[in-house]
C-alpha cells in the first residue's frame, strides 16, 4: 500500500509539474512579451562576460 501511494503521489507530482509550465508558456505567448534588445545589458551581464565581448 505504500509503494501504492508512493506511485500515486510521484504520478501527481509529475502532472502538476507538466500543467503549471504549460501554463506559464501559454500565458506568454499570450502576453506577446517584447524581446530584448541587443546591445542593452542587463544587471547581471558581467557574470556572464567569459571572452570579453
Amino acid at each position: 500500500m505504500v509503494i501504492l501511494t508512493g506511485i500515486v503521489s510521484l504520478i501527481f507530482m509529475c502532472v502538476s509539474i507538466l500543467y503549471l509550465s504549460s501554463l506559464t508558456v501559454s500565458l506568454q505567448e499570450k502576453s506577446g512579451m517584447p524581446q530584448k534588445k541587443k546591445n542593452k545589458k542587463d544587471h547581471f551581464s558581467y557574470l556572464f562576460d567569459v571572452y570579453g565581448d
